[in-house]
């Protein structure tokens, strides 16, 4: 189908718009490269998506224009302004956005060093003297339970020495002498103590 060389021009300058919207639109993903330094795989994706966004832009730019059919100039004028745009004004956005990103990585690296920095060592610092406040504690726990411990064994055998010997002033009381089952009964209860604070002493020094 022919067509006028005023619809021509027209459908020329419809393709070269979408040429310089698609080098815009690719300054997009140049522009992330920069600010967070992709890698290949990144890279790859973004490509993979700008292609796809084009072929479907110059598709729809066919089908709206030429009703589907595809004219040389058209697929010219979007090729010559995107290399235009890339050559002329995409340098100077790039230019732009990489002083502009240049420079807000600075300023973060200074709040970083600033805020971040010494509130991260304040916290180490504060954790550290946490952690020697509780061993602290603890060994003024274990050294009390420890003395209370020995304190209550020592009372335990006080106890049972005075019952031995409360047992042996009796029988000196009421016959003058120790019969043979007293003084057993004294040998009995001696024997007990002694074995029970010799196991006393051995648990408390594995606890130890």
């Amino acid at each position: 189908m022919e067509i006028s060389m005023t619809e021509q021009g027209i459908v020329f300058l419809f393709s070269c718009v979408v040429g310089g919207a698609l080098g815009a639109f690719y300054d997009v993903f140049r522009i992330i490269r920069i600010a967070f330094n992709s890698k290949w795989l990144s890279i790859f994706f973004q490509d993979l998506i700008f292609c796809i966004f084009s072929a479907f832009s110059i598709i729809l730019l066919v089908f709206y224009t030429n009703s589907g059919t595809i004219r040389w100039f058209s697929l010219f004028g979007c090729f010559m302004c995107f290399v235009l745009y890339h050559m002329t004004i995409g340098r100077f956005i790039m230019f732009i956005s990489r002083k502009i990103i240049d420079f807000v990585k600075k300023v973060l690296r200074f709040l970083y060093k600033i805020t971040v920095i010494p509130l991260k060592m304040a916290v180490l610092f504060t954790l550290k003297q946490l952690k020697r406040l509780i061993r602290f504690v603890l060994e003024i726990i274990r050294m009390t339970k420890s003395r209370l411990y020995y304190a209550n064994e020592k009372r335990k055998i006080n106890k049972d020495a005075l019952k031995g010997f409360n047992l042996y002033g009796n029988s000196r009381k009421n016959n003058g002498n120790i019969d043979g089952k007293t003084a057993k009964s004294i040998v009995e209860i001696i024997k007990k103590d002694s074995e029970k604070n010799q196991k006393t002493l051995e648990k408390s020094k594995e606890k130890i």
